[in-house]
Order: structure tokens, then sequence, then C-alpha cells
């Protein structure tokens, strides 16, 4: 290698200091490509961009104060304010928005207008839009087309929602629709009121201003002429019971409150119809009470003439519908027991009577029964002229041979009564005829206590009615009768207590029939009454 020295007086050129000699032997770099030294050279530009950044924050910063101070100089911020209260103020009245610019949208604009960005405007234009929709809602529900309208239209310019519009529109076109039918109807209804036509179906005016009021409860045009019709009603109501006609006022009274439960006019009204309706249930009592007394105590004219004066002012009076059934059947008992004497005049005197009382009773129509059996068995009688001996004894022995059988009374023409009455036709002082009437009593009486013993109700009150045709009364009738009563009580409370109320009810008519007085008659009809018998 040659050596390449430098003369101590010699400079080197500057480009080749790299190639100087400090002692050490000489190295040579390899050259550099300018690629290479672009790529070594430092970045510097991110640093001017957030240089920039920087900047531009700080001048938005100071532009935002200088506008901000401007604002302050040009309105106050306590002028804002006042506005932005004003504004709320407004909304909480319900003014949404106004022409002469009070309204709560025009105010929260004002001040929009002068700081767009300002929060407490952009929230009350919000609470406009809403309060819009919400008084348009209202609106529809109490008809009120007109202000649904507006409001609306305010929601819709305000950018509501639309969710939130679409089902109240289309409520406002169902009811601009009906607008028509219900301008008809109020039109047609007035006409009715001034023609008189106040309560017919479907064209009077109350039931056309009702059809009103289904469609828009809050029409007042309705709601003013049902007012003065129902106010109409009640003065008639009024009239009809100062004259007495409590039923009529009480229809009236009924037909206001159907129409309108709240009218002002019904209070007042009605405590008097109370009083009334008090004051005839008080009558209702005594007349039932009277005509029952009388049925027990065998007054049957009486019991009826009351019990059919309660059914004139009740047609469909349960308790009078029965009172004239008991005492149609006990009169009819007394209308067969007058056919056994073969006096039939005063036996179809009773069975007319019973009669029209309660025409389709049982007891009556078998009472009638009795009575042709009983004529025709006195018409088979032969005159006294012909009488014998002979017929005298065959009658009696055919009356004791009945008696045998136990045929006392029953079937009509032979039975012993029926034969005995024959006899004492043809010879009423028969010692034979008076020995074969003893027998029949005590057979009667024999008869009553067996089936009464053996509680057979029927056939001893069958054998009572053989005695009392004999007896006619006195204190041992009276008080097997009052014996017999008390069974066919106790047999109905045992009916009744099993929910038998048909047989029950038939056992207290027996017992009705049989004593008339029963203290216990009174109890056990009221207990089959609530029943339901």
């Amino acid at each position: 290698m040659t050596d390449r020295r430098v003369d101590p007086g010699q400079t080197p050129a500057l480009g080749s200091l790299d190639q100087l000699d400090l002692g050490g032997p000489a190295r040579r770099e390899p050259p550099v490509s300018p690629t290479a030294r672009a790529a070594r050279r430092p970045r510097r530009w991110p640093w001017v961009l957030l240089a920039l950044v920087v900047v531009g924050g700080a001048l938005a910063v100071a532009l935002g104060q200088w506008r901000e101070q401007i604002g302050r100089q040009l309105v106050p911020e306590s002028a804002i304010n006042r506005e932005i209260e004003a504004a709320q103020q407004a909304l909480a009245r319900g003014d949404l928005t106004r022409p002469d610019g009070r309204g709560a949208r025009e105010q929260f604009q004002a001040v929009l207008a002068r700081d767009p960005d300002h929060p407490a405007a952009r929230a009350g234009m919000n609470a406009v839009r809403d309060a819009a929709v919400a008084q348009a809602r209202a609106a529809l529900a109490a008809g009120d087309i007109e202000t649904a309208a507006q409001r609306l239209s305010l929601a819709r310019t305000l950018a509501a929602p639309a969710a939130d519009l679409s089902l109240l529109e289309l409520e406002l076109q169902r009811l601009q629709s009906a607008g028509a039918d219900i301008a008809d109807l109020l039109g047609r209804a007035r006409e009715a009121q001034a023609a008189g036509q106040i309560e017919q179906v479907p064209n009077g005016a109350l039931a056309l201003y009702s059809d009103v009021l289904r469609r828009q409860p809050d029409n007042a045009l309705a709601l003013d002429g049902r007012r003065e019709i129902l106010a109409g009603l009640l003065r008639d109501a009024e009239t009809a019971l100062a004259r007495g006609d409590h039923d009529v006022a009480l229809a009236l009274v009924a037909r206001v409150v159907e129409a309108d439960p709240s009218h002002l006019g019904l209070p007042a009204l009605q405590a008097r119809l109370g009083e009334v309706q008090q004051q005839r249930q008080r009558q209702r009592e005594a007349i039932l009470a009277a005509a029952t007394a009388d049925l027990r105590a065998g007054r049957l004219d009486a019991a009826a003439a009351g019990y059919r004066q309660l059914q004139a002012s009740e047609p469909d009076a349960v308790e009078a519908r029965q009172g004239l059934q008991d005492a149609a059947a006990a009169l009819a008992a007394r209308a067969r027991r007058e056919a056994a004497d073969f006096d039939f005049e005063a036996a179809e005197a009773s069975l007319a009577r019973a009669r029209t009382w309660a025409p389709e009773s049982p007891e009556v129509e078998a009472a009638a029964v009795r009575i042709a059996e009983a004529r025709a068995a006195r018409e088979a009688l032969p005159p006294p002229s012909e009488a014998d001996p002979d017929r005298l004894r065959a009658l009696l022995e055919r009356a004791r041979a009945a008696m045998r059988r136990g045929d006392l009374i029953d079937p009509p023409g032979e039975a012993a009564w029926d034969f005995l009455r024959q006899a004492a036709a043809i010879e009423p002082a028969s010692a034979d005829l008076r020995d074969a009437q003893a027998e029949y009593d005590r057979r009667a009486r024999a008869c009553f206590e067996d089936e009464l013993a053996g509680n057979r109700l029927s056939a001893a009150q069958a054998c009572l009615d053989a005695r009392a045709a004999r007896e006619r009364g006195g204190d041992a009738l009276a008080a097997d009768r009052r014996r017999l009563a008390d069974r066919w009580l106790a047999f109905a409370d045992e009916r009744l207590g099993a929910n038998e109320l048909a047989l029950a009810r038939r056992a207290l008519q027996s017992a009705q029939a049989v004593d008339p007085s029963h203290p216990g008659l009174g109890a056990m009809s009221e207990r089959l009454a609530r029943a339901g018998g």
C-alpha cells in the first residue's frame, strides 16, 4: 500500500476532511446514496401540523369569547333569562303559540335567533313540540276538532316524530268525517224538541241527543238539550206525584236516571219518592197482615177482599195471588160440605165465589165435581111418599156395610153418610137410624185417631170431614182440627228442610183448610216465601 502523506504546509480541502490521517490508518467510508441521506434527515411536518392545530384552537376560543363578549354587550344575559322565563310560563299555561308573539314557541324562537345554541331555548322548543302532541290528543278525546287540527299542525311544524302523529291524524280524519253526522243529529234533535217529540225512539229529541253524546260525550249543545228535556221530565214527575200517581212519577224518574244519573234535579225528587214508597210499603204490609188474619179466622170474603186490594196495586204480588188461592181452597171445602148436606144453593154460591178468586184452582174443580156427584145422589132418592120400612132397613144396612168398608164420606153416592141421609129423609125419628148415626160417629172418631196415629194425614182429614158432616162444630171438633193442622205444618217443615217446596206448599194449604186460625200458618208461609215456594 502506498502511504499518502500530507504536506504540513498544505491545507486539505473541506470535502476531504474525512480523509485526514489522525495518526491511525486511514478509513474510507462507503459512498451514501441520496435516498439514504433523505431517510436520515429528521421529519419536521408532524410538529408543524400540531402547531397549526394548537394555533387554530386558540383562535376558535378567542373568537368564541369575542362573540360572547359582543353578545353580552348587545343583549345582556338578564334579558335572555327573562325571555326564557316568560316562554316557560307560557308553556306552563298551555299558550304554545300566539299571533301576538307571546306564545311559548315564539319566545323560545326569539332567544334562538340571538343565540342559536342556547340550551334552555332548544329544550323549550322540544317541550313545545311535546305539549302540542299532548294537547292534540286531549282535543281529539274531547271531540274538539278545530283545536286538534291546530295542535297537530304545530307539532308537524316542530318536526314531531311521525309515529306520534300518524294515529292522531287518522283519528282527526275520522272525527272530521263524523262532524257532518253530528251536525245533522243535532239539527234533527232540535226540530224534534220543538215539535214536542221528546221520548220517541229512535227519532225523539232525547234519543237523538243521547246518540250525539255517545259519539261526543262533551258536546255542549247536546248536553244543554238533554238537560232541558230531563228537567221537563222531572217536572212531569213532580206533577204526577202531587196527584198521587206514584207509578208514573217513578217511571219518569227512572227515565231520567237512565239518561243522566248525575242530573242535579234527581236527589230531591228521589227523596220524596222514597218517602212515598215507604208509606206505600207500610200500607201494603198492613193490608197483607189484615187479609192473612181474616183467612186464619175463616173470614174468607174479607180475606179475599184484602188480597184483591193488594193485587190491584201490585198485579204481580205473589202474596196476593197465593192468598186468593188459599181462600178459594177453603171456600171450596165449605162448598163440598154444603153439597154433602144437599144445600146445593149455598154450595153453588160458595163455588162461584171461589172461582172468581182462583179460577184455575184444583181444589175449586174438585169441589165442582163433588157438588155434581151429591146432586146426582140426591136425585136418586125416592120421594117421601114412596118410602117404606123395608127401604129404610135396606138403606141402614147399606150404611153399616159402607162403614165396615171405611167408606164414611167417600165415594159420593156409595158412602155411609149418603145412605144415612137417605134414611133420615124417609123416617128422621127412627131408633134404628139413631143407632146407625151413633155408630157412624164412633167410627169417624176412631178413623181419625187411627189415621192420625199412622201419620196418614190425607186419610185423617177425610175422617175429620166425615165427623164435620155430623157434628157441625163444637170444641172437640175444633181441637181435632188444631191437632191435624199441627201435623200438616210439621210435614211442611220437614219437606221444606228437604227443599221439596211444592209438597211443603200443599201441606201448608191443607193446614190452612183444616184450621184457618192456626197461629203457625204465618211463620210457615213466610219461610216458604223466603225459600221461593
